[in-house]
């Protein structure tokens, strides 16, 4: 295998065939997209990020699917069963499944896909925290044994995404990350970084055949951007339509919309709260910024009124409390709050935010939430980074020394169990956590080793209000993710595991 420039120079044929933006019409078997963002990564055991699943879940599979409806079905796996006691779940393994590079799909392949993503993904390792051991059962059979019963594992389908031990042990690692294989309808062709990426239909899929035979994501950071080139007919559908955007275009005949309640991720204001020196270590001053804040008025003035707006689950999720109410905006119980804490001259705040990428209308949302802090007293100077940078910050963030807050694409609501998004984003060893809480990770561990659904329902409400009490982040509103496309496209998104996926597969052309 030769490097990542080889790899984009073979897919140049591909980039002649495709012909976008202009075949994009005239040819019915191809399609081209825009998203927000390019991949952190193309390779599956390393996702980690909305958009590297966005686009490898096109190639990528998991042993667990979702239905359009979201119900749970075989994927890779053709069976499963679970023990009485909670602690092994054997997997069957389907019989006809090769991967893109050629080689079968056996359980030498789960067990490699397991130990990489413990390794390559922090999120990959939250999910498979639990996993004490796995064994092959022959070619096609797979035990998975667990330190503790976890319920969330099956709803995760199955832990990783699966790639093919056979294909690295020939090619090896940098080869693998920059041309990576898997076993989805759609396979791999080209990726030109920043620019774009081809997928090409699978002769040997094992699954339904899907209609269109070509692909191209175009990475436009801008919303502007998008919308535009919708409108030149040089793509064919865009991902993350700007909320602004939405009336004109769904004014217009030659396009329409659909509009997809993810609720995952859910905007919010994230503090990095174990550095002392910072004024919002105290929650006083994380409560005074949080009743500054008026969310109504934003998602109604900035953001169109499309946005969803839950405390923290949606009234669908296990665990979701009626009871719990939002933070109301109150800046005279602010003002007297930062007071209390010392701050009756308010402070001086650095809040970043993402300027382009898998978010849209971020600035604006941005601008408006410092306008509401510097109504408070506190003097706030915003900090625009490009989205990789950002994340990069964001990452640093998780150092004890840390003086950060941000405009973040937190998980509270729309995660396919309530206790992952807390271990991910709340808990003190998550990959994306900015917090640290005993209490929580104790009553995080026992729901997710209950099986009882009552009980765990209760459990999760008690971790629940525990995070509202102590503000280590407070939302601004749930996404509700816009597809915007021409209308002679067919595609009817829907919600796989926890985040608004763009699969070519559900997609064609009247």
């Amino acid at each position: 295998m030769g490097t990542r420039r080889d790899f984009v120079v073979q897919g140049a044929a591909l980039a002649g065939a495709l012909a976008l933006p202009q075949a994009a019409s005239a040819a019915p078997d191809k399609i081209g997209i825009a998203i927000g963002e390019d991949p952190s990564t193309l390779d599956q055991s390393a996702s980690w990020t909305g958009v590297d699943y966005q686009i490898a879940e096109n190639y990528g599979e998991f042993l667990v699917q979702r239905t359009p409806a979201g119900e749970l079905k075989p994927g890779l796996a053709s069976a499963w069963k679970v023990a009485p006691d909670g602690k092994l779940i054997e997997f069957t393994l389907r019989k006809d499944v090769k991967f893109h590079s050629g080689d079968p799909f056996t359980a030498k392949d789960v067990l490699f896909s397991f130990e990489r993503g413990r390794v390559k993904s922090s999120t990959s390792k939250t999910r498979l925290a639990s996993v004490e051991r796995i064994e092959a059962v022959g070619d096609y059979g797979v035990k998975v044994f667990f330190k503790a019963p976890d319920v969330t594992f099956i709803p995760n389908r199955g832990g990783v995404m699966m790639v093919s031990k056979a294909y690295f042990d020939r090619v090896g690692e940098d080869a693998f990350a920059k041309q990576p294989v898997g076993t989805g309808p759609y396979k791999l062709v080209r990726y030109a970084s920043g620019e774009s990426l081809d997928l090409e239909r699978f002769a040997g899929y094992w699954g339904d055949k899907p209609k269109i035979a070509e692909a191209r994501f175009f990475f436009i950071p801008e919303d502007t951007t998008r919308v535009a080139k919708l409108k030149a007919g040089e793509v064919d559908l865009i991902n993350a339509c700007p909320y602004s955007a939405v009336k004109d275009l769904e004014s217009r005949k030659d396009f329409k919309l659909v509009k997809l309640p993810v609720d995952h991720p859910t905007m919010s204001v994230v503090f990095a709260t174990q550095n002392p020196k910072t004024p919002w270590h105290d929650r006083r001053v994380r409560l005074a910024m949080a009743y500054a804040v008026n969310t109504d008025a934003i998602i109604k003035n900035v953001l169109g009124g499309i946005p969803n707006h839950w405390v923290f689950l949606a009234p669908h999720e296990l665990g979701y409390d009626p009871a719990l109410k939002h933070y109301p905006y109150d800046p005279a119980k602010s003002r007297a709050l930062l007071a209390e804490a010392g701050y009756s001259n308010g402070f001086d705040l650095k809040l970043y935010y993402a300027t382009t990428g898998r978010v849209q209308m971020n600035a604006q949302l941005a601008e408006a939430i410092a306008a509401y802090f510097e109504a408070v007293g506190i003097r706030t100077r915003l900090v625009g980074e490009e989205w990789l940078a950002y994340r990069s910050r964001y990452n640093a963030s998780r150092k004890p020394t840390a003086e950060y807050v941000a405009l973040f694409t937190h998980g509270r609501a729309g995660s396919p169990d309530p206790t992952y998004n807390v271990s991910l984003f709340f808990g003190k060893d998550g990959p994306i956590s900015t917090y640290a809480n005993a209490d929580l990770d104790q009553l995080n561990a026992d729901a997710k080793a209950t099986v009882d659904d009552a009980k765990r329902a209760e459990l999760i409400r008690k971790e629940v209000r525990l995070i509202q009490e102590d503000v280590p982040s407070f939302p601004i509103y749930n996404n509700v993710t816009v597809y915007a496309m021409k209308s002679n496209v067919v595609f009817k998104p829907t919600l796989k595991y926890n985040l608004d996926l763009t699969l070519v597969k559900d997609m064609s052309f009247a």
